[in-house]
């Protein structure tokens, strides 16, 4: 099965939805399409200053900066997925922040230029990663974030939906059975809605000492 995941590097709880996805990944047949979803573009924060922001609409701007390397390394050959895995462990489990010495170590780890940190700054990405999220609201509605996964139905008709919202990573026999009951619920074609409120605090990433800020 192929599904896309759209993801925004600063989102812990993204973060752990993919975590699972990934380990899951391994032991189904699943093929995994990761796509680009920034929270700054989505909720107008872009050139803002961050002052004038929460410190959600601060992590969305660092956040679109790394979104912008990603893209451009991309292009120069290297693997979205990765890329994502290795900024956001940084970031989500080691408690690092996305300056540039991050970003320079994320290139380094996919073997890439240095020099591509400067697309950082280079505002021409940002018209793929606004047509990114149009596909997204095309496929799942406007009211969406991340972690979105997009399921692909048996007619080859694609279904989106924001989530799963996960506390903490399911690993063994509990990782398998989420995803087999969700694969299957998310491409009935009578199938809309789950939700209820979250709890206080943050998802578990496995940090002891990084706040969980999406």
């Amino acid at each position: 099965m192929k599904v896309d995941f759209y993801f925004d590097p600063s989102c812990p709880w993204c973060w752990v939805t993919s975590r699972w996805l990934t380990d899951v990944s391994t032991q189904r047949d699943i093929t995994i399409n990761w796509q680009p979803f920034s929270l700054a573009m989505k909720n107008d924060e872009l050139g803002k200053n961050e002052k004038d922001l929460s410190k959600y609409g601060v992590s969305h701007l660092r956040s679109h900066r790394v979104l912008r390397v990603i893209e451009a390394a991309v292009e120069a050959g290297g693997d979205r997925g990765k890329l994502y895995s290795d900024i956001g462990k940084m970031h989500h489990v080691d408690g690092y922040d996305y300056t540039d010495t991050e970003i320079e170590l994320m290139l380094s780890l996919s073997r890439l230029d240095l020099s591509l940190v400067e697309a950082a700054d280079d505002q021409s990405f940002d018209d793929r990663l606004s047509k990114s999220i149009e596909e997204a609201i095309a496929i799942a509605g406007e009211d969406i974030g991340v972690p979105l996964i997009v399921f692909e139905t048996d007619e080859a008709q694609k279904i989106g939906y924001f989530g799963p919202v996960l506390m903490r990573q399911p690993t063994g026999q509990d990782a398998l059975d989420l995803w087999d009951g969700l694969s299957k619920l998310a491409r009935s074609r009578d199938f809309y809605e789950l939700k209820r409120s979250r709890p206080a605090g943050g998802p578990d990433t496995g940090s002891p000492n990084h706040p969980a800020v999406c």
